[in-house]
């Protein structure tokens, strides 16, 4: 078994987009689960933390920085990762003073628990200079972290490497991030083995793709099935349930995601039809199992439970699990309600699941399957 680290250990926030009062959240080595409703934060709450892990990373570190310059850096990830224009449109409209404030614990390898802690604020309408470190990390991380966003990056991979290289300002910090890693060769091809728990990951993805996402000269990507060249699929003629989990498979066999990572997945289960999701489900656990901090968001009820049946078995009950539910707000601009505990009993009710519940309650209510058909 792996020792499992993560990347991001507490995040306090407040006064940030549709976080208005402050909210407190810890998050597990293993895999975190954030479910709501749409307008609920799920993936504000995603980006923000992907955008400090980047942040926090030694590889993007400038030697001996300023502090002024740490700001910088830190205001353009956050701009980056939500695609936004000024610091002002994060904060919160009902924000005290106009201000959000947000501290996070990051730890890693080199990186112990407190040694990477890091907190800040920024006001509205001081986007030039408004963003200001209170609290600076001891230490940087060794590890990375990598997003794979709703929007499907492989069938524009080249469009997207051709504009981010030219206008980097028009792709969110994620996508291009994600196309940065993709443009990485197989570790293969440099005489590099996968390590144990990644190869059960690779093996995962291909089972359920039923083959191996490659990338062709020409920088645009194929699905092969089989040895023979013959047998490989363009892009545009592969089921779009399998285009975000492929391009998994390929940051796993070129090497972008390693031990000690973290990966964000904005709903797994889109697109999928749902006899996939068990094995996608065995995916996520093998990712942990590898030593990857996952963090992911669903709105699927099946998804959800099917994890929490996988979970309780013998091989799961060792993988720390965390849900975190977001409850929208009731009213414009109100401030969003979050739950969190180790089961999803913890965070219900959740309109976003109760919705799925009612529906099939209602189903078996049905009379035509209370009464039975005559004929039959």
């Amino acid at each position: 078994m792996v020792e499992r680290r993560g990347m991001i250990r507490q995040l306090i926030v407040s006064g940030f987009t549709t976080f208005l009062d402050e909210v407190k959240l810890d998050f597990v080595p293993g895999i975190n689960v954030i479910v709501g409703g749409n307008d609920s934060g799920k993936s504000h709450l995603m980006r923000l933390c992907y955008a400090l892990c980047r942040w926090g990373e030694r590889s993007l570190r400038r030697d001996f920085p300023e502090l002024w310059a740490e700001e910088e850096r830190l205001r353009r990830h956050l701009l980056r990762a939500f695609g936004a224009r000024q610091l002002s449109s994060l904060v919160s409209r009902r924000a005290v003073h106009g201000s959000a404030q947000v501290s996070v614990s990051l730890y890693g390898a080199k990186a112990p628990i407190g040694c990477a802690d890091l907190s800040f604020s920024f006001h509205r309408g001081e986007d030039g200079v408004g963003l200001s470190i209170r609290d600076m990390p001891d230490r940087f991380l060794q590890e990375r972290a990598l997003f794979i966003p709703l929007r499907e990056v492989l069938t524009l991979y080249p469009c997207y490497v051709q504009v981010g290289k030219r206008y980097p300002d028009l792709l969110d910090g994620p996508t291009w991030d994600l196309c940065r890693a993709l443009e990485e060769e197989e570790i293969i091809r440099k005489g590099v083995e996968l390590e144990p728990g990644l190869r059960r990951v690779q093996r995962l993805t291909e089972v359920l793709l039923q083959g191996k996402l490659a990338r062709e000269c020409g920088g645009r990507f194929i699905l092969q099935r089989g040895q023979d060249s013959e047998e490989a699929i363009e892009l545009g003629l592969m089921a779009e349930g399998y285009k975000r989990p492929g391009t998994l498979n390929f940051l796993v066999n070129n090497g972008s995601l390693r031990s000690g990572d973290t990966l964000f997945w904005d709903e797994p289960e889109l697109n999928l039809n749902t006899s996939h999701l068990p094995l996608l489900c065995g995916l996520l656990m093998g990712l942990s199992e590898a030593g990857v901090q996952v963090i992911l968001s669903t709105h699927s009820l099946f998804l959800l439970r099917e994890l929490v049946i996988r979970l309780s078995h013998c091989e799961g009950r060792e993988i720390s699990r965390r849900f975190i539910g977001l409850h929208a707000p009731s009213k414009p601009f109100g401030a969003v309600r979050v739950q969190s505990g180790d089961n999803p009993d913890e965070i219900a009710p959740l309109e976003s699941l109760e919705a799925e519940m009612e529906q099939a309650d209602r189903y078996l209510r049905m009379p035509s399957r209370t009464h039975g058909n005559d004929a039959d």
